[in-house]
């Protein structure tokens, strides 16, 4: 990809956990998804949910408008099978400050340090787990970067490559409601300031 197309995406800062698996390409073309890290029917849980909430809010704001009532018990059954999914999610992802590591993101990839280098061009099966969500995401990419640095580690930039559509959606909500706590805590500490 080339430097100005992997700018076209907002970046931040985040914290998640990653785990990452050199593959062989012909392993893209035989799954849509990565398989190489054997994770419960729960993993997903939480993204699937976000998919099928993508897919249904025109018709529940197509609800609000003709009956309020069915539209806001609609969102009161939501939120209730949201929790339960968290509660499931939260207790399959536990995960330890050891794993978590800050990371650079966009929809487009991940910058990283790492204690590995990996070949540049080299195609990855990568497990994206978000812990104050308890998102979690399987997601194909290829290193575009490995640079040695001073202490010794690496810093790595791999590009999501084959991603789904509705992995894409639910990166984008990430980042998004990450700016949105950034700028809210800002905005607190600039009225303490005060």
């Amino acid at each position: 990809m080339q430097e100005q197309d992997r700018r076209q995406y907002f970046r931040i800062d985040q914290r998640v956990s990653l785990e990452l698996k050199v593959i062989a390409e012909s392993e893209i073309e035989h799954h849509p998804s990565p398989t190489q890290f054997g994770v419960s029917p729960n993993f997903l849980l939480l993204s699937q949910l976000q998919e099928i909430d993508s897919q249904s809010h025109h018709l529940l704001r197509k609800i609000s408008e003709k009956d309020s009532n069915v539209a806001s018990f609609l969102q009161i059954m939501h939120d209730k099978i949201e929790r339960i999914a968290q509660a499931i999610a939260s207790n399959e992802m536990v995960i330890s400050n050891s794993e978590v590591q800050e990371v650079n993101l966009s929809e487009g990839g991940i910058q990283f340090r790492s204690n590995e280098a990996f070949d540049i061009d080299s195609f990855l099966s990568v497990k994206l787990v978000f812990p104050e969500s308890c998102l979690g995401l399987l997601i194909y990419a290829q290193c575009c970067r490995s640079q040695a640095l001073e202490d010794g580690g690496f810093m790595i930039g791999i590009e999501f490559i084959k991603m789904p559509e509705s992995c894409r959606m639910i990166l984008a909500r990430q980042i998004f409601e990450s700016q949105a706590r950034l700028k809210k805590q800002q905005s607190e500490s600039s009225t303490e300031v005060i």
